[in-house]
């Protein structure tokens, strides 16, 4: 039984179809279009190629919450398909896109605040990194729609984290301003190296510092969540061709987890190695619906490197990754081998709902942290939230 109300730092809305065109300028509306195949299935073209990584992106009909639970938990042992673990569709209810209807399920759930993060946009900035002025326009209509419809912070029960891109660094401050300007807490970017037609950097790069300024001055938390993150370009290395899909599509895709793990332990190597955090010592940053997997050999790594090579460092890169992270397990992970490897305050309770990947409902995470003493059980589901955007 819980007794107090839960702060969940993973929920997702789904993106309606006219989203984006509602305020994309004419001459970028081409950036995004929906197409009908020959077997009456509707589909979507991101900067003219098709769009993988979600099946159906108009999510009508859409798996429901906390149905790959099973799956996700390594109990598929009789080898079920993706449709078959999916299992009974259904159709697109409210609360998964309407504001009004998502508050009332927050009660029904004992949910207080809810961090409610992109969905189809976390596929865009792949397809559309080699056009950057189309890339903006998207962005920034995705911003325009998240306000809208949902709210940045209207209240303290939903805090929106829309989508940004650094690809174009001026573009990137000039977003985050204007998500500021509107009382936003928090953004969403991307893992993994920061594409453009200039070429690869690192998001630590200090084309970046701005951007990190005005984060670490405003207490904005910057939101590392899972996303098409580029790195297909790894499993082609080795003989593959994939897109990101919700289902593993190989066994090496799967082992190497090139869409999770892989893309935020590069991702928070960089952001240590290359100071970002020396540089802007009060900058927050998590990593949302990525797991903890990943956190030990990043630890172990960033010891044994400092233990080597002190001096290029500019501080202690354990302490900075213990300061400056936090992190949201997944539910089928071990809470307290987590907690091996991370600070109890630094561990965020993230539900993923609706997502089919979370759980059923959000008080279900509990289940996870029960082994664990009653005050830590608080802070992972309410408590650090709460500290982390200062509510």
């Amino acid at each position: 039984m819980i007794d107090y109300p839960l702060y969940d730092a993973d929920q997702h809305y789904y993106e309606p179809r006219d989203a984006f065109h509602r305020f994309l300028p004419r001459e970028h509306r081409n950036a995004l279009k929906w197409v009908t195949s020959d077997d009456n299935r509707t589909h979507l073209l991101v900067g003219g190629q098709l769009f993988e990584m979600i099946s159906n992106p108009t999510f009508n009909p859409v798996a429901r919450p906390g149905a790959l639970v099973d799956y996700l938990k390594a109990r598929n042992t009789q080898g079920a398909s993706g449709k078959e673990i999916a299992g009974q569709l259904e159709p697109l209810q409210p609360e998964y896109v309407e504001r009004e209807a998502r508050v009332k399920a927050l009660d029904a759930h004992g949910v207080q605040t809810a961090l409610l993060l992109p969905t189809i946009s976390l596929g865009f900035e792949e397809l559309l990194w080699p056009r950057p002025d189309a890339l903006n326009a998207v962005v920034h209509a995705g911003c325009e729609w998240v306000e809208a419809d949902w709210g940045l912070a209207r209240d303290d029960r939903i805090i929106s984290v829309p989508m940004l891109s650094l690809a174009d660094p001026v573009a990137a401050e000039r977003e985050l301003n204007w998500v500021l300007e509107r009382g936003g807490k928090a953004i969403t970017l991307r893992p993994g190296p920061v594409q453009s037609p200039a070429g690869p950097r690192s998001p630590a790069h200090p084309d970046h510092d701005r951007f990190f300024a005005l984060a670490a001055e405003s207490g904005t938390v910057i939101c590392f969540h899972a996303a098409d993150a580029g790195y297909g370009r790894y499993a082609a290395d080795w003989g593959e061709r994939s897109t990101m899909s919700t289902f593993a599509v190989s066994p090496f895709f799967e082992t190497l987890s090139l869409h999770l793990e892989k893309p935020i332990f590069d991702t928070m190597a960089a952001m240590i190695c290359h100071g970002a955090f020396d540089r802007h010592p009060t900058l927050k940053v998590a990593a949302i619906e990525l797991g903890a997997g990943w956190v030990p050999d990043l630890l172990r790594r960033l010891k044994t490197a400092y233990g080597r090579i002190p001096q290029l460092f500019g501080g202690d890169p354990v302490d900075a990754f213990h300061e400056h992270v936090w992190v949201t397990p997944f539910h089928e992970q071990s809470m307290p081998e987590v907690l091996e490897s991370m600070r109890p305050e630094r561990v965020l309770f993230g539900s993923d709902w609706p997502h089919p990947e979370g759980v059923a409902e959000p008080a279900d995470f509990a289940d996870e942290v029960t082994m664990l003493p009653d005050d830590v059980q608080k802070m992972i589901m309410a408590g650090n939230m709460r500290e982390m955007l200062a509510l």
